[in-house]
Order: C-alpha cells, then structure tokens, then sequence
C-alpha cells in the first residue's frame, strides 16, 4: 500500500505538471489536449494516493480501520480505471497494455486484500 503511495502521488504531481503546461497558451494553436482532465486526475490521484498512504501505515500497525480504508480506497481506485478504460474503449481507441496492467494489478490487490480479512478481524467480546 505504501509504495502505491508513492507512486500515485508522483504520478500525480506529473499529470498536474503536465496539465498546466496544456493550459499555457501556446503560439499558432498548439495542441488541444485537455489539460482540465490531467489537472483532475492529478488531483484524484494524490487523495488516492494520500488514502493509500494512512491506509498502508495503519495495516503495518494492524489497525482494523486501515483494513476497512485500505478495500475503500483500492475498490474506488479499481472502478474509476475500469470506468476509464471502458469510456475510452467505446470511443474507438484499443484498450492499451498500461490500462490492462493496471486493472490486474489492482485487481490482483483488491483480491488480496478480502483474502486477508481474517487478520483484521477482533476476537468476539473486545472492544
């Protein structure tokens, strides 16, 4: 969870680097990519990222609230790339290598992580 984090907070960073730069008036034209959509990922991404980041420091811990915020934070993460890969998808492009690592790999954690429900759970009568 924590190298997770990190990387979606530098991912993050990124794409709001990138955005701004799209926003920037360019000389004859330039290029229209939407900078607003980088500049919204960017911030998803780093409250994800920053979800993650307590999550991963309260399971290291074995705290029972990082479990419940860890599941919440990888399954909005799991839909919004599966959304994003759908849209994209109905709209002609192929889905691309990077968009179906990505699905797996959280996937594979979201999985992981209901598999391993049990150590999170408190014996009956404590509080």
């Amino acid at each position: 969870m924590l190298l997770a984090a990190v990387i979606l907070v530098l991912i993050s960073i990124a794409s709001f680097i990138v955005g701004l730069a799209f926003l920037l008036p360019f000389p004859n034209g330039g290029p229209t990519l939407p900078g607003t959509q980088l500049l919204l990922n960017a911030v998803l991404y780093f409250v994800i990222g920053v979800v993650l980041a307590i999550a991963g420091s309260g399971l290291l811990r074995m705290r029972v609230w990082a479990y419940g915020l860890a599941v919440l934070a990888t399954l909005v993460t799991l839909v919004y790339v599966g959304y994003t890969a759908y849209q994209r998808s109905n709209s002609g492009e192929a889905l691309s290598l990077a968009a179906i690592l990505t699905l797996g790999i959280v996937g594979v954690i979201f999985v992981y992580l209901l598999a391993a429900s049990r150590a999170f759970r408190r014996p009956f009568g404590t509080a």
